[in-house]
């Protein structure tokens, strides 16, 4: 299995130490020069000689670079970098500098060659039109606008050496994580002739071609096909013959993919696994390039970090005292107020998940994965003492932990939905049940641990129901019917009531204002069962009667004799053995009531109990004696240390007071809990009735801020004590003397008693139908819990509050704002984000104190760890056990071991997204974590296409070619320098900013460094010049373009439409198949609905969700027509068209933008033109991430028709035309 298989290389790895091998590895983005080889290590760029050996550095400022490429005549290097939190294009000489930066527009540039003129090829996106469509351009090396190349779209481009030709692709898909894809954004190589603007397709393979480099008349590029049928399909060099036409494989491994190969003269450099190669263009040699690397590694040494900004999960201790949180792969405990985070688990290279606290506070569960799976483990709360496996299963990832009541129980679910009960002492498992659709199982436990209570939908039903499970029998029972979609259910603390949240709220109902659809929002409410018929309804109705004054004697008389009666026998005595006249109706705790037919007019009233005869009369008092103090308000007199004992102490000139609560136990034994308002403990020792003597030891409770032992010993006196104490901690021996008195027996006898927690019972029959709704309002309702009052607390509407189901005004009050929450063992307080307060109205919170949390991070070692968890994610989340075919096993062995070559986080980051690219499948995406930019400097857009113009001194101006902006209608889409008042007009020269002149040799977007949202003053003229006409205007340039181009983009074809079609044909474009391309769809049809046909172009599309919704709005089939007298005769449904429509496609729409067309023709919408979507039709939705914050997308269901097939993914949907 690759569980030993990874344990084992992971193992070697740790016990090998930080060492480097002599030869560096993880060299990548080459390029090839006259005498060296440049190349990224690192993050950074170095030089080494062709033939190898030790490099020397170029750069080593903070910020990734990439894509470096020598000048022609091999002086300077021109590379991406990313140094003020964006991609831009610097140039440096090769000997060594200062980078000079070139680009300033805030898109990501992506730098492709040199030219022979010393220019910069290079492509981008945004800087023109949609901004999914990059475009080719070429720049000066000291800066200047960008100049775009005759081809639309274009990426990956180098000319020949003739100037003539540009070979390149429509764009890029090198960096995805999707190898052998065959999809419609699978990539061509093109040419295009600079002097006669004729273009051809050079590839036409199903797969991949990419990366075109000139050599000579040659081009060669990579592709994946292959000449032998039974190789795998790796990147390969292929070559084209621009003369004769003919392709041929130049290389052929097997093994690796060829990665960023880069053509000098007669070479070309390129990456493979981790190491660079060679390729001799004359002979077909290839060679390695052994690379020594000097110095220090500075990004792999161990480090101190401060993680308290990476918390993943938590948990409130019972006392509220401490939160247990995972940050970083470890279990911490942060105080609640004072004290610092506590690392429990400090281990390097595994991963601590999940932490669960224990109802009793002892323990702290949680999940690790150092027997290379995840496993249940518990350990001690204090950190200290032995850990304790519970699970050895090896099975799927696991996740929910939760502890039974008493603490000897848990529970866990893992991926597959299934949840399992544990024992704590045996480890002993047990499945409970299994969620077959979505999500896992939301699980409560009673307060004496006897039943669960979950919601779970069916396989044939997928509405969930609550189902309660019997603990001790293993038997589920379904107790709600499955008409509604039923979750959250919850107990009280009393044994009572069931609390749930179900989907049977429809009286919101909110019609839509532009057509005739309408939405439910807001049908989740809250709602309440009764566990037992014999609970009395909180709210049954009353009607008030005049009783008189003797009646209300009477009704008190009765009421201490039934009093009585309850003292005169205990709770249960008159039972089935007794007359039913003779039982008595005892009141339970929490006002409970039978059944309504309990107090029916036609029930036989019960007899009176027969009059007892009257006791003797009590002998007189002797003479000067008191009558006796009767016996319910008589206590003996104290003369043993039972109680609770109310103590003082003096520290310095600080009194100090703290409790005592001591229990004696056989032979003397006693045991005592002390309360102070810092520490709280339990203490055990021994009472010496003879010497009025007690001794006792012990320490505080596990998670307070300070460890202490504590040692006294104490003579009692009656109701007075009197001692010495000691106590020990990290900060010495404190010695104290101390006096207390006993606290009266009756001293909370006015205080309310908490409800007595029966054990639990339910009566199945006719549960669902005794279920009340709770007068909760119509929000949402989130999660909810039971607080000690036995009150309901729960999420609504962004606030978190609490309901007392006894309480007749039904008041909901606020605890305060928030969303999820958890609530302590024993309901007293409660976590909220990272916040405790009561749980109770009215609550506000502190936080806790998360800082420092100070933790060693050795790279590699958590590297690997990484990637073993992004491997595992993938084999446990993927839609398909069988992993597409791919021997997971072999590629998790492989990939784990390049670790070993890493040498920055972006390294671990290229690891992941190859290995996850061997599935060959959509939507597996990676999060990372490389860090590794400047401080983000932004740039002030003002939406301007600019032009060059030559000013009287013979310097460069710019002049606003074309301000970009929406229809006249987009008010939401105007360029900044056409609002009222400002009134820039096309043709003009802008002078300055801010006073300052603006520089003609550098972009414009140079002079908006910083302005962002800023208020800035421009100086405009209509000459190019500053003469007596320029004027200033005052404006806001914005973060970013991209809306405004998207409008004017649009806006220009439906132009274009409109021009050719007369106006009959409308035109609509969808931008993904989400909210924004939902509000696009429905705001561009309420004025195009009415032409003749409809084009809906889905090019681009980014995908979304189904996009069922809109093949619905499109697809309203006119069903009849309403005359009318005096106007227009009404069509309906009001809001449809009913004319030709036809669907535009391309290869970069995809996932809901493949579903939008499959839809389209499927309901035979009409005709779908252009070419093959992407093919990504399969779907994410949640999945863990891993210890540093990164994370992997997995795939988790996949599309397919009703026929079985597999349709769309990898291939895409062919168009019709």
């Amino acid at each position: 299995m690759l569980t030993t298989h990874l344990s084992a290389i992971v193992a070697a790895a740790l016990s090998a130490g930080p060492t480097t091998t002599p030869d560096a590895s993880m060299l990548r983005y080459p390029d090839i020069g006259r005498e060296d080889i440049v190349f990224v290590y690192a993050g950074n760029l170095w030089l080494v000689p062709k033939t190898g050996g030790m490099a020397r550095p170029l750069t080593s400022a903070a910020g990734a670079e990439v894509m470096p490429r020598f000048s022609p005549d091999g002086n300077k290097i021109a590379f991406v970098g990313n140094y003020d939190g964006n991609r831009d294009i610097y140039v440096m000489p090769t000997v060594g500098g200062a980078p000079e930066r070139v680009t300033h527009h805030p898109t990501a540039e992506l730098m492709n060659e040199w030219t022979a003129d010393g220019s910069l090829l290079f492509s981008a996106s945004g800087m023109e039109g949609i901004a999914r469509a990059g475009r080719l351009y070429t720049v000066k090396e000291a800066g200047g606008l960008p100049e775009a190349l005759p081809v639309p779209y274009g990426t990956n481009g180098t000319i020949s050496p003739d100037g003539e030709w540009l070979a390149y692709t429509p764009h890029s898909i090198d960096g995805r994580t999707w190898k052998r894809y065959r999809g419609g954004m699978q990539t061509d190589v093109w040419v295009y002739n600079l002097r006669s603007n004729e273009a051809k397709r050079v590839t036409d393979y199903e797969g991949i071609d990419t990366l075109p480099m000139w050599g000579g008349s040659t081009l060669y590029y990579l592709s994946d096909a292959t000449t032998d049928p039974k190789a795998a399909h790796k990147l390969n060099i292929w070559s084209w013959d621009s003369k004769s036409g003919a392709t041929k494989q130049v290389t052929s491994f097997t093994d690796e993919d060829i990665k960023w190969p880069a053509i000098g003269d007669g070479e070309i450099v390129f990456q493979k696994g981790t190491k660079l190669m060679v390729l001799d263009l004359g002979s077909g040699k290839t060679r390695t390039v052994e690379v020594k690397i000097p110095g220090d590694r500075p990004t792999i040494r161990t480090r101190t970090e401060d993680v308290s900004d990476e918390l993943q999960g938590s948990s409130i201790s019972p006392s509220a005292k401490r939160v247990a949180v995972a940050a970083r792969g470890d279990i911490w405990t942060a105080p609640a107020e004072n004290g610092v985070p506590r690392n429990l688990t400090r281990t390097d290279g595994i991963a601590e998940r999940t932490p669960a606290w224990s109802p009793d506070g002892k323990w702290i569960a949680y999940f690790d994965d150092s027997t290379g799976e995840y496993e249940l483990w518990a350990m001690p709360a204090d950190g200290k003492g032995e850990k304790k496996q519970l699970t050895k299963d090896g099975g799927p990832f696991k996740t929910n932990i939760q502890w039974f009541p008493d603490s000897k129980k848990l529970i866990y679910q893992d991926k597959t939905a299934t949840a399992y009960l544990v024992d704590f002492a045996s480890g002993e498992r047990k499945m409970i049940d299994k969620e077959p659709w979505d999500g896992s199982l939301d699980i409560s436990i009673s307060h004496d641990g006897a039943f669960l209570a979950y919601a779970k939908s069916l396989p044939e039903r997928r509405t969930a129901s609550i189902w309660l499970y019997d603990v001790a029998k293993g038997e589920s029972h379904e107790v709600t019917s499955g008409e509604f979609n039923d979750g959250n259910p919850t107990f009280d603390r009393a044994g009572d009531w069931m609390y749930f949240s179900s989907q049977r709220g429809f009286g919101k109902a909110e019609y839509g204002e532009l057509d005739e659809t309408w939405v439910y929002q807001d049908t989740v409410r809250g709602y309440a069962v009764p566990l037992r018929k014999d609970v009395k309804n909180p709210w049954l109705l009353e009607i008030d009667e005049e009783k008189g004054k003797d009646a209300k004697k009477d009704e008190k008389s009765d009421d201490k004799k039934d009093e009585k009666k309850d003292e005169a026998k205990p709770d249960g005595a008159a039972g089935a053995d007794a007359p039913a006249g003779d039982r008595p109706r005892r009141r339970r705790p929490n006002s409970d009531l039978g059944d309504i037919s309990d107090m029916s007019d036609t029930q036989d009233a019960p007899k009176p109990a027969e009059p007892k005869p009257a006791d003797p009369k009590p002998a007189e008092p002797k003479q000067d004696e008191k009558p006796a103090t009767p016996a319910a308000t008589t206590a003996p007199a104290a003369t043993g240390p039972a109680g609770t004992w109310n103590c003082t102490t003096k520290q310095g000139e600080t009194v100090v007071t703290f409790t005592l609560v001591v229990t004696l136990g056989d032979a003397g034994a006693a045991t005592a809990k002390f309360t102070s308002e810092k520490q709280n403990g339990e203490l055990t020792g021994q009472w010496d009735a003879e010497a009025k003597k007690l001794t006792l030891t012990g320490k505080n409770d596990a998670g307070t801020e300070k460890e202490m032992s504590y040692s006294l010993e104490a003579t009692v006196d009656g109701d007075a004590i009197t001692g010495n104490g000691t106590a020990i901690g990290k900060d010495g021996e404190n010695k104290y003397a101390f006096t207390g008195t006993r606290a009266p027996a009756d001293a909370k006898k006015d205080e309310k008693k908490p409800e007595e927690k029966k054990p639990i019972t339910v009566d199945f029959d006719g549960f669902e139908s005794r279920v009340i709704e709770l007068p909760l309002g119509t929000s949402r309702i989130g999660g909810m819990g039971v607080n000690d009052k036995n009150q309901l607390i729960f999420s609504q509407g962004g606030q978190i509050k609490v309901f007392d189901i006894k309480d007749k005004k039904k008041e909901v009050k606020k605890v305060t704002d928030g969303g999820g929450f958890q609530l302590t063992a024993d309901g007293k307080k409660m976590l909220m984000g990272l916040q405790i307060l009561d749980a109770s109205a009215g609550s506000t919170g502190k936080p806790i104190v998360t800082q420092p949390m100070l933790t060693e991070i050795n790279p590699k070692n958590e590297w690997k760890q990484v990637v073993r968890d992004a491997w595992r994610i993938f084999r446990d989340y993927f839609y398909d056990p069988y992993m597409h075919g791919v021997d997971w096993n072999g590629v998790g062995e492989r990939y784990l071991a390049m670790v070993n070559d890493a040498n920055s986080r972006e390294d671990v980051s290229y690891i992941i997204s190859e290995m996850i690219s061997e599935l060959n499948v959509g939507h597996a995406y990676y999060n990372g974590r490389d860090g590794g930019g400047g401080p983000s400097v932004s740039i002030g857009m003002l939406g301007v296409d600019w032009e060059v113009a030559i000013g009287p001194d013979g310097k460069n101006v710019y002049r606003f070619k074309h301000l970009v902006s929406g229809a006249p209608w987009d008010t939401d889409a105007r360029n900044p320098l056409q609002e009222l008042g400002v009134n820039v007009k096309e043709g003009e020269y802008l002078l300055a900013v801010n006073g300052l002149p603006v520089n003609g040799a550098k972009d414009p977007w140079a002079a908006f460094e910083g302005l962002s949202g800023k208020t800035v003053a421009l100086t405009i003229g209509t000459n190019p010049t500053m003469d007596d006409k320029v004027r200033e205007v005052v404006v806001k340039p914005m973060g970013g373009e991209d809306n405004l181009r998207y409008r004017d983009w649009i806006e220009s074809n439906r132009r274009y439409v409109s021009e050719k079609s007369g106006g009959k044909v409308g035109y609509i474009y969808v931008p993904n198949t989400g909210l924004d391309g939902q509000s696009d769809l429905v705001r561009q049809f309420q004025g195009e609905q009415f032409k003749q046909a409809l084009i809906i172009d889905d090019r681009w599309n980014g995908g979304g969700q189904i996009p069922s919704r809109f093949i619905e709005m499109l697809n309203r089939p006119v069903t009849n027509y309403w005359a009318r007298r005096d106007q227009q005769d009404w069509i309906w449904p009001g809001s449809s068209h009913n004319g030709p429509k036809a669907m535009l496609i391309n290869g970069l729409a995809g996932s809901g933008g493949d579903m939008f067309p499959w839809l389209f023709r499927h309901e035979n919408l009409g005709p779908l033109v252009g070419t093959r979507t992407w093919g990504g039709l399969v779907g994410i939705s949640g999945n863990p991430g891993m210890i540093d914050g990164s994370g992997v997308r997995v795939p988790v269901f996949a599309f397919y028709e009703k026929d079985g097939t597999w349709g769309i993914e990898g291939h895409g949907v062919d168009p019709t035309v």
